[in-house]
């Protein structure tokens, strides 16, 4: 049973508001009820299970920044086109007068460039794993806490990325010293070729109108990881993250947490309306390892 002193802080902190606290009650206590065994985790990387601003206030980096910040000193030129891709593609995401079936080509289109750019220039493994380090990405407070409590208990960590699930590889393994075993990036990847140097990405294109479930291949090494885990913890900081979960074929109840991290005042009630819990202006893994240490300690 789910304590009163952990709900009361969830339901009375700070940075959290919640448009529906009975249900939000419910789904806390039915999964603390059937276990850590028929838990799965979701979850988006950029902004979610990665910082999107520093301690000093500073942005942090995404997945593709990464490369927009590492490759200045390598190919200058590089990094004008890439730009460039930004401020035409951009404003295409996030116009609210299109509907996302009408921004998808767009979506594919920038995408599909992006990887050609990098493909094009070459980068090699080391450089990408230099780019990496020297970036400013950064975790979440208490992510890597939440992490390892999830890997102990065995639950499976599913990260759904629209960036580049080597760069999130890469620097999991710069910052933990390893991937956890439970962990698994579903991403599109860099395919290294003679010399180390990236000459494709997998297929299908992962932009963020199609990070879900159905993206999962049928015979995915950690398939049998997540057969018999209804009760599904999603995380996102964008409207796109809610449906990661569509195509989890075993889903029977969905908890949805969503990180807002800037303009607050036009975003908290949107988010509101499509997650179960938002998170508001705080760049720590507080709320959710909450959740999550009941779920655990329940056993």
């Amino acid at each position: 049973m789910v304590s009163q002193p952990a709900l009361d802080k969830l339901f009375n902190h700070p940075n959290v508001k919640i448009k529906n606290p009975d249900l939000v009650k419910t789904k806390i206590v039915k999964f603390i009820s059937e276990g850590q065994d028929r838990l799965l985790v979701l979850s988006d990387w950029d902004f979610t299970l990665s910082k999107y601003i520093d301690e000093n206030g500073k942005r942090c980096d995404s997945c593709y920044c990464v490369f927009d910040e590492g490759a200045r000193s390598v190919d200058p030129e590089f990094c004008k086109r890439f730009i460039s891709l930004l401020h035409k593609y951009g404003p295409i995401e996030h116009n609210h007068s299109m509907t996302i079936q009408e921004k998808v080509p767009y979506m594919e289109e920038w995408w599909r460039q992006s990887h050609n750019e990098i493909i094009n220039v070459g980068f090699t493994r080391q450089q990408v794993e230099k780019f990496v380090g020297n970036s400013k990405m950064k975790l979440r407070g208490n992510c890597i806490e939440l992490m390892r409590n999830l890997q102990v208990a065995k639950v499976p960590l599913i990260i759904f990325s629209a960036g580049i699930g080597n760069v999130i590889d890469i620097y999991l393994r710069q910052t933990m010293g390893e991937m956890p075993r439970n962990t698994h990036i579903v991403s599109n990847m860099m395919i290294y070729g003679e010399n180390d140097k990236v000459v494709d990405f997998s297929t299908p294109v992962i932009h963020v109108y199609c990070k879900n479930s159905t993206v999962i291949p049928g015979n995915a090494s950690f398939a049998n990881e997540i057969h018999g885990r209804p009760n599904v913890l999603l995380m996102g900081d964008s409207l796109g993250d809610v449906s990661m979960d569509v195509g989890a074929k075993e889903e029977q109840a969905s908890l949805k947490i969503g990180f807002v991290n800037h303009d607050p005042d036009s975003l908290v009630e949107k988010y509101m309306d499509h997650f179960d819990i938002v998170i508001v202006m705080d760049q720590s893994m507080e709320v959710p390892n909450l959740i999550i240490n009941e779920i655990l300690s329940s056993q």
